[in-house]
């Protein structure tokens, strides 16, 4: 059987030949074939050389091809560029750092079980080493996806082998702006998790700031549940109850023959009415500029040079899909 090794790769030309020996010696040890497709996603430094070289350690086992994107369109960009370039029985979608431990491969094939299972998906047993700010933002992350999706993404990650017919239907759906750990537990197939470790990085650092963890956030709430819409409807009858029952109490006042002073209570009304109002208006437009996005239809990326072990010397014509 061939078995697709997806790798994303973004600046990381430090640590591409210190993946590449150690994975190396990992797949050597198996008895399946492999095709191994490392994608350039507009890296800065010299990844996509790093890439090139590596092409050159193909052999009969292990067929070794690059893309480069001609931008940086993402990390899930790139997992669908590579998923879209797969041929073999089963993909297996892994970081190029090392925080996915290529000895887990072996592993990882023997649940699969030749195809009887169709997700094996690594899930952490513990985080890195983060500061105190990422680790409550990562539980409060997973705590609202859960409640808004009905998916459990907790200690998940993009660490998974995906069957054939899963990758054949994640490549088929056709959403513009995905989310690779989601969509796959929203297909649906029967998966078996094991548990790993996940080590620190040797070099480098992550490429994820803080800013771009709160984008990739709302964007996967928004794209998988319609919950923070309904949370201002919840919002506005809460507004209707707090006013009815301020008007019975008003009255009741008025009945009663005396009145309190309420520039206050205006002041606070207006304020809270306001602010309810005001994130009304911003959930709808977050909403809408998601759908913005998938109408356009706009390629999810571009390739503009592609490599194997046939084609070395050879720049692809930039094609996008």
């Amino acid at each position: 059987m061939l078995i697709s090794l997806i790798i994303p790769v973004y600046n990381e030309q430090s640590g591409l030949a210190d993946f590449w020996q150690v994975t190396d010696g990992i797949l050597s040890q198996c008895k399946q074939d492999f095709e191994v497709i490392l994608v350039d996603d507009g890296s800065t430094d010299n990844s996509w050389q790093s890439i090139t070289s590596l092409t050159h350690n193909s052999r009969d086992a292990i067929q070794i091809q690059g893309l480069r994107l001609s931008r940086n369109f993402g990390k899930e960009a790139a997992i669908l560029a590579g998923l879209r370039q797969a041929s073999g029985n089963a993909a297996i979608v892994m970081d190029a750092d090392l925080q996915h431990p290529p000895s887990m491969i072996p592993q990882m094939l023997s649940a699969w079980n030749g195809g009887k299972v169709g997700i094996v998906e690594a899930v952490k047993r513990k985080r890195q080493d983060e500061s105190l700010p990422r680790r409550l933002g990562a539980k409060l992350y997973y705590r609202v996806f859960n409640l808004a999706s009905r998916l459990d993404m907790d200690g998940s990650s993009d660490f998974k082998l995906l069957d054939r017919r899963v990758v054949d239907q994640y490549i088929a759906l056709p959403e513009v702006g995905r989310f690779f750990r989601g969509l796959t537990a929203w297909l649906g197939f029967h998966a078996v998790a094991v548990a790993f470790d996940p080590p620190q990085r040797h070099t480098g650092r992550s490429n994820w700031s803080i800013g771009n963890l709160m984008k990739l956030a709302r964007s996967t709430i928004i794209s998988f549940s319609s919950l923070p819409l309904r949370a201002v409807t919840w919002l506005g009858g809460i507004g209707i109850l707090f006013s009815a029952m301020l008007t019975l109490q008003t009255l009741w006042y008025k009945w009663q023959g005396f009145a309190e002073e309420g520039f206050p209570t205006v002041i606070l009304l207006i304020l809270a009415m306001g602010s309810m109002i005001l994130l009304g208006l911003g959930l709808i437009g977050e909403y809408i500029a998601e759908i913005y996005q998938e109408v356009k239809h706009r390629p999810t990326y571009v390739i503009s040079q592609s490599i194997s072990p046939s084609n070395r010397d050879n720049q692809t014509t930039p094609r996008s899909d």
